[in-house]
This record gives structure tokens, C-alpha cells and sequence, in this order.
């Protein structure tokens, strides 16, 4: 044998058959590109629970919105009619307070007559309006009433 023969019978003795190395570089590639599209789903997924949480949170706030006017609205309208209700006492009030000091004029008034000795005579009680019903009997000497039935 030539020693070139030996030589190549050598080289391929020593080393070793090399056999396809398995494509790491695909396989993790592979991989990281199936992560990649499992966190690209997830991720779209959490987006469009996101989006749902934040449109029912602004579904229920437009509803308090609705819900806020309506209360408001109704107190105004109470409120209106307190105002309202409040005016009327007021004028019946007035009204009152000026009748009270008419009638304490009035009577004022009375107590000054029955104050002076000489209008008695003249004051009858069915003189009044509100006793003409009623009977007087009187005394013969000085004409003062004695007894009113």
C-alpha cells in the first residue's frame, strides 16, 4: 500500500464518521418562535380582556352618569316645591301678623271705651254682631245691664 492509501486509512480510522449534526439552531429557532406566537396570543388575549374590563367600566359609569341626573333632577324638583311651599307660609304668615295686629288694635281699641265711664251705657252687648241673640235684662236705676242670657 502507498503510504497516501495509509495515510487516508489513518486519518479515517482516527477520527470519526461524522454524522449530521442535528440543526440546533432551527430547532431553537423552532421554539423560540412558537414562545414568540404563544406570548403574541396570550398577549391579545389580556389586550381584549382589557378592552372588556374598560368598556363595562364605561358602561357603569354612564350609568351612574344616568342614574346621578335622574336623582338630581328629582331633588330639584323637591326642592322647587319646598321653595314653593315655603313662600306660601311665608305670605300666610304675613297675613297672620297682620290680622294679629289688627286685631290687637281692635282690641286696644275696646279697652279704651270700657276705660271711660260714660260710654258704658251705650255699649250693648247686643250691639255687638255676634250676640244678637241675645237678652239683656237691665237695672231700673242707671240703665246698666245686669244680666245677659
Amino acid at each position: 500500500m502507498s503510504s497516501s492509501t495509509n495515510f487516508l486509512n489513518n486519518i479515517l480510522l482516527n477520527y470519526p464518521l461524522q454524522t449530521p449534526v442535528p440543526n440546533i439552531t432551527n430547532s431553537a429557532t423552532s421554539s423560540s418562535d412558537e414562545t414568540r406566537n404563544k406570548r403574541k396570543i396570550s398577549n391579545r388575549e389580556s389586550a381584549r380582556r382589557s378592552r372588556m374590563r374598560k368598556q363595562k367600566h364605561l358602561e357603569d359609569v354612564k350609568s351612574q352618569v344616568t342614574r346621578y341626573k335622574m336623582a338630581n333632577h328629582q331633588l330639584m324638583n323637591r326642592l322647587r316645591l319646598v321653595n314653593h311651599n315655603g313662600q306660601l307660609v311665608q305670605q300666610e304668615n304675613q297675613w297672620l301678623l297682620l290680622e294679629l295686629v289688627m286685631l290687637q288694635q281692635k282690641l286696644n281699641h275696646l279697652h279704651n271705651l270700657m276705660a271711660e265711664p260714660e260710654l258704658h251705657h251705650t255699649l250693648l252687648p247686643s250691639a255687638w254682631p255676634c250676640n244678637n241673640n241675645v237678652t239683656t235684662v237691665f237695672s231700673d236705676q242707671n240703665q246698666l245691664p245686669l244680666v245677659t242670657l
